[in-house]
């Protein structure tokens, strides 16, 4: 299968699989902070392969190019922009929640905050609607109590191999019985005061927002300052010194 890729490094194993599958035309990808966001694996992953990339927001003359070449697949994951659809190329977008539950760009950390026991891995067709289209697959996984952003998405790319090799191997059938999503709801980005946190925070409160922004950014607001948290653990101590006061004798240690 001849397949073009758009994406950065959120769910890289997607594309290291599928380009032991089929043939990389072009990775689109974006331009990110280099920080909580990469894209150098999957610009090594095309590079490998001898596929070109670019880092320009992808339109229609890209479409029509992939199509005069003979592109057979269009496979986003993580991808910024919106991607002009074209009924002559078939498209699919991985996304990280199970559908319709969780449309939009931040199902992960929703699902911790919500308190959801189970989540999962949806592959839908691209519509002009953001994660609207037919699914043509799901895999689902339980949500621990202890589930931070970081285990929940090494729980997806676990999965995404074998759903890429399942996707390349019976795309026709897969995308001819995909299946109509029903109702959902567009899940609209936390506010930001969905990240802080104070010392009058309750513990259970506040390990609840460290572990859903977990290898992200929460904040600790002291009243003057907001001091960003990056990864850190609530739990109960004697000594406050050894980290940033929550109320009923818990603290917040901050992981270097």
């Amino acid at each position: 299968m001849r397949f073009a890729y758009a994406g950065f490094d959120m769910m890289l194993p997607a594309l290291r699989t599928l380009t032991e599958c089929g043939e990389l035309m072009k990775l689109f990808t974006c331009r990110v902070d280099g920080d909580f966001e990469t894209n150098n694996g999957v610009i090594a992953a095309a590079e490998s392969v001898g596929a070109p990339y670019t880092l320009d927001r992808i339109t229609q003359l890209d479409i029509d190019e992939l199509i005069e070449g003979g592109c057979e697949l269009l496979i986003s994951a993580g991808y910024y922009h919106r991607i002009p659809v074209d009924a002559r190329l078939p498209m699919v977008n991985i996304h990280p929640s199970l559908l319709p539950y969780g449309r939009g760009a931040w199902p992960m950390p929703l699902a911790i905050l919500d308190r959801l026991t189970h989540s999962g891995v949806t592959v839908h067709k691209t519509e002009e609607s953001f994660d609207t289209g037919d699914i043509l697959m799901q895999r689902s996984f339980e949500l621990d109590d202890d589930e931070t952003l970081e285990s929940f998405m090494d729980k997806v790319n676990a999965l995404l191999p074998d759903m890429m090799r399942e996707l390349t191997s019976d795309f026709g059938r897969l995308w001819d019985e995909a299946r109509p999503q029903g109702e959902g709801e567009y899940q609209a980005e936390p506010d930001p005061m969905d990240r802080i946190i104070t010392a009058e925070s309750d513990a259970e409160y506040a390990d609840r927002v460290l572990r859903a922004f977990y290898g992200y950014r929460a904040y600790y607001s002291d009243g003057t300052d907001l001091i960003p948290i990056r990864r850190g653990t609530a739990y109960r101590s004697c000594d406050s010194s050894k980290g940033l006061k929550l109320r009923d004798g818990y603290i917040i240690v901050v992981e270097k």
